[in-house]
């Protein structure tokens, strides 16, 4: 029997062109082995994992995104951020993947080995200032291939997030502080972000909407579209989305730390109001004290904030808290002088035959007799450098003691009085006045 010599090539050919029909029209309809139907869907030759699903259509790949937070904490004024720990999840359909009816599965799991072959979006966050992927005892992330295309990825992440906060009101304060995902390479014309339409911010069990750190709550968060660029010109513009966490300051802590300590230390200082004018050691002590210790706790305070250029809340507090202080000694100053004052009037008094007691006092000089005015009366003396006349009641005391004395009976009212009403308008200007500045 004759054998053609051309029998062999067209064998062969005949096997190159059956493989490549296979390759076209993909594996045959049926139930596959999940390993072949993957093993086929992320073949090099016939998917290229460098460039978008809807890159050569000239339309954007939609990516929706889910963010599940585990932990939010270590809010910090000094650094200005804030620490995260989440699941990034991110869903998108790639026709390239899809394998309807090619198996009984729901969905195709992927390996995170495997993972490197699949085109995922180029998400980052824009205010992230460090950041992790957690890798114990695996790669924390996953990802599902779905029989229509759907494509969903999530990954496990530790963030530290920058959070430019207003002060002004510190520490009665509500900040906003944002979560900016935006996509680094790819603009506008190819892809594009969406929240997730039901659940875009997912709390973890052991976290709610009101749940309180350790000096803040968050009482609010809300998700945003946005369109962003990474130079000062308009185009081109890159997807982006953002979330805002409103967090509100808890002021029990700072009740309790600064204010009911500096209160108490300025009413310590008008217990000087009610010591003699002779117990000058203890009204000195009293006053200096009481100075030095709010200085100090005022020092405190500000080491744990930024420098800011702006006057707040606390630095309001702290200032007029250390003047009503120091007007205490100021006025233990002044009762001090009218004190001395009053004793060398006494002195005065004396020098010209006159005792302080309150009775009619009679001096006998040279068989006669010389009387001094007593209670009610007046005596005129001559000044220390006599040049003027000073009218002195002999009642036992001096007019400027008796001034004295009167001074620091007006100040046991008057500096409560004051302190209350400054009170009255700091809470009702910083917790309901003033207009809350919120960050963009």
């Amino acid at each position: 029997m004759n054998y053609s010599p051309c029998l062999p090539v067209m064998v062969v050919a005949l096997v190159f062109f059956l493989t490549d029909m296979v390759d076209c029209i993909g594996p045959s309809s049926g139930n596959q082995t999940r390993l072949s139907l993957l093993t086929y869907l992320l073949d090099t030759e016939r998917y290229d994992s460098r460039v978008p699903p809807e890159y050569e259509k000239n339309v954007p790949t939609k990516i929706t995104i889910r963010v599940h937070l585990l932990s939010f904490d270590s809010v910090s004024e000094t650094r200005m951020d804030y620490s995260v720990e989440l699941f990034l999840t991110q869903e998108w359909r790639d026709e390239r993947l899809h394998f309807a009816n090619q198996t009984d599965s729901k969905w195709l799991e992927v390996d995170s080995k495997m993972m490197n072959v699949v085109w995922v979006p180029d998400v980052y966050f824009r205010n992230e200032k460090s950041g992790s992927f957690h890798d114990v005892t695996v790669p924390n992330k996953f990802m599902h291939l779905y029989p229509g295309g759907r494509v969903v990825y999530s990954v496990r992440l530790s963030l530290t997030l920058n959070c430019r906060m207003k002060l002004a009101k510190y520490p009665l304060d509500t900040q906003v502080c944002p979560m900016l995902i935006q996509s680094y390479t790819y603009t506008t014309e190819n892809v594009v972000f969406f929240w997730h339409p039901t659940k875009p911010m997912v709390f973890d069990d052991e976290m709610t909407p009101q749940t309180e750190l350790p000096q803040f709550s968050i009482v609010a968060n809300k998700t945003d579209t946005c369109e962003t660029t990474k130079d000062s010109n308009e185009e081109p513009t890159f997807a982006c989305i953002i979330a805002k966490f409103t967090l509100q300051r808890d002021i029990r802590y700072y009740i309790i730390q600064i204010y009911v300590p500096s209160i108490l230390i300025v009413a310590l200082s008008w217990v000087s109001f009610w010591l003699d004018l002779e117990a000058i050691p203890a009204r000195v002590s009293l006053g200096v004290l009481t100075v030095l210790t709010l200085n100090t706790h005022g020092s405190t305070i500000q080491a744990a904030l930024p420098k800011v250029s702006y006057i707040k809340a606390i630095d309001v507090w702290v200032v007029s808290c250390l003047i009503f202080v120091f007007a205490a000694l100021l006025e233990f100053a002044y009762v001090n002088v009218l004190a001395r004052r009053g004793d060398k009037e006494l002195g005065m008094v004396q020098a010209n035959g006159c005792d302080p007691p309150k009775m009619l006092v009679r001096k006998r000089e040279n068989g006669s007799d010389e009387e001094c005015q007593a209670l009610n009366q007046n005596v005129v003396i001559r000044d220390v450098n006599g040049e003027m006349n000073r009218h002195i009641m002999l009642d036992g005391n001096s007019s400027s003691r008796a001034r004295a004395r009167r001074v620091d009976k007006i100040s046991r009212v008057v500096f409560p009085s004051c302190f209350a009403f400054f009170n009255l308008v700091y809470w009702l200007f910083y917790v309901y006045g003033m207009d809350n500045k919120k960050n963009d």
